[in-house]
């Protein structure tokens, strides 16, 4: 028989296992996953849908994988109006000589032309050492050929060394030679420089006031320059350089052309005999640069500001200060304006220059010259040469190729006798151009351009310049 005693352990066991059985029902009913027997649905009643919540995630937008803007801007539309005007412009670069040039490109690419090339002219263990031939023609003068040396790190690291000769004949001889040294990271460059032209195709338009294509007339002449000058990059672009030198000059009539000679323009008494036509001269010159430029280099977009001014002290080495002291200065303001970013750039710029006698005259030869590579490159030469000189133009450049760029120039401006005498608008001349010019080359600049130069406006702004020219040109 079970006592009490022996029941009472089974008895607290047994009352939990009851209270959980208890428990079961209405703890399954609570579970949501909980599988409880619903009442059978009514067959008469008409099924109900549940109404459809509004999505939580906004729709993700059509991505835009052209770039393009949708719809023209206000920028757009206004550059309807220079699109239109230089339409013609356009088409002469882009079917004459974008697309020529870019199916030869092409074509000498896939055939690996240029590698041969560049193996062809390139010597060294490093391809440290490039040689190569030269071209060129500018409307007016002899036309001449010539090589192009390039040796860098020649000794060591940074150093480099440049040379140059060109041919035009038996009385066309013209070189320059510089050393250079640039550490890797560029923050400064020394530079010991010479050259020396023989030529007998200098032309003469007459100075100042007093400049007609009716005085076209030509010297010969023989100038040596021997240079020492250093330089310090600042933020971007800028500089600020230094240079001292010797330079010297003399003129002669041996010419070629069949073009009068300046020195019968002389003797006629058609023009007054240029300082220090007669007799030549040697100048010791000291001269500074000050770039401030805010443009970054390539690839980054070519928006921004250039400010350069420079000066230049000359002194009579033959005569002395009492004979010859002068200073010529210039100061020249630049604003680009890259329209869509990718190097299509708007330029305006602002040009000036003078040059101040404190003894004697100033040689002809040193005198301000706006004309040939200057601002107004329509004109040839030194048409454009005079006491001081002005020049405000309008330019606008665009990619036709890798390092080729399109050029477009509208320009005004002129040469005056002493301190800009006789400034005004009626008395400017029109300078235009377009052609193709490399990219961003400093020692051997390639340039093709067609250019034209008008007489004064109050004369009838009549076509008195024409300017062809193609090649290469040194800038060492």
């Amino acid at each position: 028989m079970l006592s009490a005693d022996s029941v009472r352990p089974f008895l607290f066991p047994l009352a939990l296992v009851l209270a959980l059985l208890a428990l079961a029902p209405s703890a399954a009913s609570a579970q949501p996953g909980s599988a409880r027997v619903q009442p059978p649905a009514d067959p008469s009643a008409a099924p109900t849908e549940a109404p459809l919540e509004e999505p939580t995630v906004a729709r993700r937008e059509v991505p835009n994988y052209d770039g393009r803007s949708h719809g023209p801007t206000a920028v757009d539309r206004l550059l309807w109006v220079p699109r239109i005007l230089v339409s013609p412009l356009y088409f002469i670069t882009e079917f004459v000589l974008r697309r020529p040039l870019g199916y030869l490109v092409t074509n000498a690419e896939e055939n690996n032309i240029p590698d041969k090339v560049v193996q062809f002219f390139t010597f060294g263990p490093d391809g440290n050492v490039a040689v190569a031939p030269t071209v060129s023609f500018d409307f007016g003068f002899r036309p001449s050929v010539g090589l192009y040396l390039r040796w860098n790190d020649i000794v060591a690291p940074g150093h480099s060394l440049r040379a140059g000769y060109s041919f035009g004949g038996v009385d066309w001889h013209s070189g320059a030679v510089a050393y250079r040294i640039a550490p890797e990271n560029g923050d400064y460059e020394l530079q010991l420089g010479f050259s020396a032209t023989k030529r007998p195709d200098g032309l003469f338009f007459g100075l100042g006031s007093n400049i007609s294509e009716d005085l076209r007339s030509r010297f010969s002449f023989f100038t040596y320059n021997l240079n020492l000058s250093a330089r310090i990059n600042m933020w971007r672009q800028g500089f600020v350089s230094a240079e001292t030198g010797l330079r010297h000059s003399d003129f002669g009539s041996d010419t070629v052309g069949g073009v009068q000679t300046t020195q019968s323009l002389i003797d006629q008494g058609a023009v007054e005999t240029p300082s220090r036509f007669e007799e030549g001269y040697t100048v010791a010159y000291q001269r500074a640069d000050l770039v401030i430029d805010t443009r970054r280099s390539r690839p980054y977009p070519g928006s921004g500001f250039r400010v350069h001014g420079q000066y230049e002290l000359g002194v009579d080495v033959e005569n002395g200060v009492s004979e010859g002291l002068w200073v010529t200065w210039s100061l020249a303001a630049h604003a680009y304006f890259d329209l869509t970013g990718t190097q299509k750039v708007l330029g305006v710029h602002f040009s000036m220059a003078s040059a101040e006698s404190f003894a004697g005259e100033v040689p002809f030869t040193e005198l301000p010259a706006f004309s040939g590579n200057g601002p107004m490159p329509g004109f040839v030469g030194a048409f454009l040469s005079g006491d001081s000189v002005t020049a405000l133009r309008l330019d606008y450049t665009w990619p036709v190729w890798g390092f080729l760029d399109g050029k477009v120039h509208v320009a005004m401006g002129n040469a005056y006798d002493g301190r800009f005498e006789g400034f005004s608008f009626e008395n400017q001349r029109l300078s235009v151009g377009i052609g193709i010019a490399a990219v961003s080359q400093r020692d051997h600049f390639f340039e093709f351009l067609v250019g034209f130069g008008t007489d004064e406006f109050n004369a009838g702004a009549n076509v008195e310049s024409v300017r062809v020219v193609f090649g290469g040109t040194r800038e060492f």
